[in-house]
Order: structure tokens, then sequence, then C-alpha cells
């Protein structure tokens, strides 16, 4: 199933300047941020559903951010994996996508909360 749900402590984040309420919950201490991803899924185009969102090194919100995914960026989608629960945008995904900012260069993982049609829908 790909929504999955976690027990863990929620956290209130604000992304960027966009005034954009985003609710996670948080990844146990344990969490890695060394996830494994392929290039399965073909889908592309400008994706990411605001502004200033964080793509990071794994699917956690305790994982560094690499950059900043834009609403007029173009992205590639790669695939997903569980991870943090995150709502945004009014819904709650506990799934990430493994995705290229082609308008940056920068690679790395997004909640599928803070992206058009929720993500990829390719499993890693």
């Amino acid at each position: 199933m790909r929504k999955l749900s976690s027990i863990a402590a929620a956290v209130t984040l604000t992304v960027g300047c966009t005034g954009v309420a985003v609710t996670s919950v948080a990844a146990p201490a344990s969490a890695s941020c060394n996830h494994s991803h392929t290039n399965y899924d073909s889908k592309s185009g400008s994706l990411f559903n605001g502004s200033n969102i964080n793509i990071r090194t794994g699917p956690h919100t305790s994982c560094p951010s690499l950059g900043f995914g834009q609403a007029n960026h173009n992205v590639d989608f790669w695939c997903y994996t569980p991870g943090d629960g995150v709502t945004a945008n009014g819904y709650t995904t506990h799934s990430w996508t493994y995705l290229r900012d082609t308008t940056t260069g920068v690679s790395g993982w997004v909640a599928d909360a803070l992206l058009k049609n929720l993500g990829s829908l390719q499993a890693c």
C-alpha cells in the first residue's frame, strides 16, 4: 500500500515564504537519509505544487535539504518510497518521490503532498 502510516510526533513546518502550512510526522531518530532509487517513471514537466519546496537527501523531514523546487521548475520523476507523513495542499501523504529538478540539476526526495498528482506512480 502506497500510503503508509507511522507513529511519531507531529511537526508543523512552513514552506518558504509561501505561507503553506506543512504538517509532517517526524522520522524516528534511526531514520536513514540513504535510500535506493531507480528511474522507473517517465513523468516530467512543471510538477511542483508550490514554491520553495525542499528537495531532501532522503524521504524524511529530518534529512538535509539539497535545494528548493519552484512552481515554474521542470522536474523528472524517478520513483517513490514510504517516508514521513506530510500534509500540504489539502493532502496527507506518507510517500516521497525521488526526482531531478531539471531546471537546477538538483536531485533528491520530495514529499508527494508537495507534488502535482501526488508524485510518482512507480515504486523504487
